[in-house]
């Protein structure tokens, strides 16, 4: 169950932690797709704990002007948790001496050819501003824990990979799963979105991270999501 007053910073991290050392993460290695990592960053702040987002400006190659965690590609020799304080440091300048990693989540693969691990992290004491890196990074923003909580701001539209691009198809025909959970009623993907406030809609992969990562800690949803038509 959701419960009914937000948690605190410490509160959270200790869900956090607790849900990911239940189990090991589960790795996923598929042929074609490239290692990479996303930092999903616990803050703590006055007003309640929040997590950190970033939007990408729109000259990046991929994923144009949309919301995600900090986090990219591995290089060689790197593991996710290094790839994830790299990445976090470079976009939106998080020391990752501030950083206390909690738990991995289990692989996921992305539409972009990549196998995603989520390293998720608390910050006791972050910085009163983030740094965006210009090319990469139009604006770091928060978004309370609360609110991510509320279902009210939890939705799911239905999408048939073979209505997409060739590429599109062909990565998940060579993921040999789904991208999303899988719709019980018409097998199409489900496709989360969180409502973060007034043009900041997480959706696609860094909602499917952020919905796993906090029924694992916080229990399902008291309602089901309203269904939204594609």
């Amino acid at each position: 169950m959701v419960p009914a007053q937000t948690p605190t910073f410490e509160e959270a991290r200790e869900r956090f932690r607790a849900a990911l050392s239940a189990r090991p993460p589960r790795p996923l290695r598929i042929d074609g797709f490239r290692p990479a990592a996303v930092l999903v960053p616990l803050l703590q702040r006055p007003d309640g704990p929040t997590l950190l987002f970033t939007r990408r400006t729109t000259r990046v190659p991929q994923h144009k002007g949309e919301i995600s965690f900090p986090g990219g590609g591995a290089i060689a020799g790197e593991d996710a948790v290094a790839a994830a304080l790299r990445e976090a440091r470079e976009e939106v300048g998080l020391d990752p001496a501030s950083v206390e990693v909690v738990g991995i989540l289990d692989d996921l693969p992305s539409v972009s050819y990549y196998v995603v691990t989520p390293v998720v992290a608390a910050i006791a004491a972050p910085p009163a501003a983030f740094q965006p890196e210009a090319f990469e990074v139009l604006e770091p923003f928060e978004v309370p824990l609360g609110r991510l909580l509320d279902p009210a701001h939890r939705s799911f539209r239905l999408w048939d990979p073979e209505t997409g691009p060739d590429a599109l198809r062909t990565a998940v025909r060579l993921a040999r799963m789904a991208f999303e959970e899988l719709d019980p009623v018409t097998g199409h993907h489900r496709i989360w979105s969180f409502d973060g406030g007034p043009d900041r809609n997480v959706w696609g992969l860094t909602a499917h991270v952020l919905k796993i990562l906090l029924e694992r800690a916080f229990g399902s949803p008291v309602a089901d999501p309203e269904r939204v038509a594609r």
